[in-house]
């Protein structure tokens, strides 16, 4: 018989027998009964009674067994009360819960107590060194706009650079106008298997800048990059104006450091110098919150790349198709409901996500949510209501405020989760009727769409539907671009200087035998939005959202390219998890020119 940890006590001889002799259920409840919880709690799990032994190990104070029970049990409330504690823990319990949670796989989790626990870039970092990941620890420096710190910090063990830390170390020199450490730190990575166009790109501008200039064209032409142009000093190459800024100015453009397309938002672009303080704490409030927001990791939410609030700038991934706003026209989506109620899903699963954060929007306007290349929805930066006080602030036309203002903001009450979920009740509303207006009798709905927008905008904040209970009634795969094109006035092609939804036949792939029917059933029912989107299937032939036109796999020369996968596309089922990890390779994962990264399901089942 197996013995409980000795932290946790001894078991007595007639203890042990009562054990071999099957009473564990009598027995933990006699130990819990005299506060031996944690003894209880070691019991109940030989019986697989995980809820109960999480009950004991919480009493006993035991939060790593507790959370390792949540885990087996997957009860999410009680995770995310677990999760909720163990910031406060002491650091021993707290590493220990990390390293419980890496062991399983739970990098969403591993982020959020990392976020949750550390209030300063120094904080995180030191975590994840004391995880042993002293990359991350660098990333975490370099996210938080801490470049030199995030260099030394490689710069302390370079016996073995890896490729991924060498290249980091590129990008970071270049940065920090270090061309010649750019040019050094590149060509190790190069040398050492992590070479990528863009890290090719990089030493060539390094190679350039130091009067090398063959040595940079001969780079360019051995990895097939491309050329860029340093014309503008700085970052970011500005290409052209955005429309719709948040407030201020905004650009769109190219980061000359990863050569990704964004948008550069200047905030305070119209603001007289010395900036007022009540400006400055706004701006300084919406990029906390915007940020914040970006964390959860959610394809609904857009990307925060950089945020600087003494000098007002927000860096986001460009968005790669048009704002929400294009689809509410007549005659708006009843005939295709399915298509209306798939959008508003994805786009809730990112709000919930957010929402369980204790994390509001507080603006969730059509023209401020924009699509990405897949046609699906992504929510703006969290907390522009913040910047409410900017007097150049532009957050959609008076329509639209004043149908999607919650009644009681109008009143002048803070943002709420129910506020939000006001908002996209009535964007739902919208899509299904073709037009901006409040609901009424009039709208031909269906019954369960005229139920749920009733139930999602209802006066009373406490009578609306929360947004997980919202997202249970909406829950539909957000797949068919077909659809999108099924009412008169949608596009039917994407152009790039039109910013139109580019919508085509999907792509036919049928499985290879290796996938069985129990396989593909699981695929189908998958509910992961970062696998390529499944339109439809018929037996062993499925169909799948296309790409758009400047999407790109990965090379087989690409070093660490697992490391590019986000940890959230594999958090499947077993055994679909298994099924596609085994199948994974680089031309698996599909890039699209604002950065996200998919996996290919017309790669993954073709083998």
């Amino acid at each position: 018989m197996r013995s409980p940890p000795p932290s946790l006590g001894p078991l007595d001889e007639d203890e042990r027998r009562r054990l071999d002799a099957g009473e564990h259920e009598a027995l933990a409840r006699e130990l819990a009964a005299s506060d031996r919880h944690g003894l209880a709690g070691w019991v109940r799990e030989q019986i697989w009674d995980f809820a109960g032994a999480l009950a004991d190990y919480r009493r006993a104070g035991r939060l790593v067994d507790a959370l390792r029970m949540a885990l087996e049990s997957g009860s999410a409330p009680e995770l995310d009360g677990l999760l909720a504690e163990l910031p406060a823990a002491d650091d021993e319990l707290f590493d220990a819960a990390v390293a419980l949670l890496r062991a399983r796989r739970r990098d969403m989790e591993v982020a959020r107590l990392l976020a949750s626990r550390n209030a300063s870039p120094e904080d995180r970092a030191a975590a994840l060194l004391r995880a042993g990941n002293r990359l991350g620890a660098a990333q975490a420096l370099a996210e938080a706009e801490r470049p030199r710190d995030a260099l030394e910090l490689l710069q302390l063990d370079e016996r073995e650079p890896s490729p991924e830390s060498s290249a980091l170390a590129a990008r970071l020199a270049w940065d920090l106008g270090d061309a010649e450490g750019a040019a050094r730190h590149a060509q190790v990575a190069l040398r050492s298997g992590g070479g990528t166009p863009e890290l090719a790109a990089l030493l060539a501008r390094a190679l350039g800048s130091l009067g090398h200039d063959l040595a940079a064209q001969l780079v360019l032409q051995r990895h097939g990059a491309r050329p860029s142009d340093d014309a503008v000093p700085g970052r970011y190459r500005v290409t052209g104006l955005l429309g719709g800024a948040l407030a201020g100015a905004a650009y769109v453009g190219v980061d000359r450091l990863t050569l990704q397309e964004v948008e550069i938002h200047l905030l305070l672009a119209d603001q007289p110098e010395p900036i007022d303080p009540r400006i400055a704490t706004s701006v300084d409030r919406f990029l906390s919150a915007a940020q914040a927001a970006s964390e959860v990791g959610h394809p609904a939410i857009r990307k925060v790349l950089r945020a600087v609030p003494e000098a007002g700038l927000l860096v986001l991934a460009r968005a790669e198709g048009p704002p929400l706003r294009q689809l509410v026209r007549p005659p708006g989506l009843r005939d295709a409901a399915p298509r209306a109620r798939a959008l508003i899903a994805f786009l809730l699963e990112g709000l919930a996500a957010a929402h369980d954060r204790g994390l509001v929007h507080g603006a969730i306007l059509p023209s401020l949510v924009m699509t990405d290349a897949l046609g699906r929805p992504q929510l703006g930066p969290f907390g522009v209501h913040q910047l409410a006080g900017l007097a150049a602030t532009r957050t959609g036309g008076l329509e639209e405020l004043m149908l999607m203002t919650a009644p009681e903001l109008r009143r002048g009450s803070p943002p709420t989760a129910a506020s939000d979920l006001f908002a996209v009740g009535m964007l739902l509303h919208a899509m299904l009727v073709g037009r901006l207006e409040a609901p009424g009798p009039d709208d031909e709905l269906g019954e369960a769409e005229r139920q749920l927008v009733a139930e999602m905008t209802a006066p009373d904040p406490e009578r609306r539907l929360p947004a997980r209970e919202a997202l249970a009634r909406l829950r539909a795969p957000v797949a068919d671009l077909r659809e999108l094109g099924s009412t008169p006035e949608a596009p039917a092609s994407r152009s790039t200087a039109e910013g139109m939804i580019r919508v085509q036949d999907g792509i036919e792939v049928v499985a290879a035998e290796s996938w069985s029917p129990e396989l593909l059933d699981a695929l189908c029912a998958a509910d992961d939005p970062w696998l390529q989107p499944i339109l439809d299937r018929s037996d062993r032939t499925v169909v799948l959202a296309p790409w758009p036109e400047d999407a790109r796999v990965l090379d087989d020369t690409v070093a660490g390219w697992r490391g590019l996968i986000p940890a959230e596309a594999l958090l499947l089922p077993e055994p679909l998890r298994d099924a596609i990890e085994a199948r994974l390779r680089p031309a698996s994962v599909v890039v699209t020119s604002a950065g996200p990264r998919m996996l290919a399901l017309d790669d993954l089942l073709s083998r």
